[in-house]
């Protein structure tokens, strides 16, 4: 997953950031209604961001929560819909 990460940091310009990801215990998450958790916390002022997930992540995950650092303003509907967008496009980077 890592290579998929690097790749979609590049694609989304922001290759500059550091941004890990760590698999977390199901009991640290409070769900409601969710049957998983796939979240990232970012960390601004260093550039930094780290990718909490409770399931294995896949490609279109990490390109939804690597659009939340590119487009930090847009809402999570916009969000999803371009990271169908982005995972289905047939046009190169």
């Amino acid at each position: 997953m890592i290579k998929i990460l690097q790749e979609w940091q590049t694609k989304l310009g922001i290759s500059q950031w550091g941004v890990t990801t760590e698999k977390i215990d199901p009991k640290q998450v409070i769900y409601e209604g969710e049957k998983y958790f796939i979240g990232i916390a970012i960390d601004w002022d260093n550039l930094s961001g780290i990718i909490y997930h409770d399931i294995d992540l896949t490609e279109e995950s990490i390109i939804h929560e690597l659009l939340h650092i590119r487009y930090p303003r847009e809402n999570e509907e916009w969000i999803n819909e371009t990271t169908t967008q982005y995972l289905h496009s047939k046009y190169k980077y």
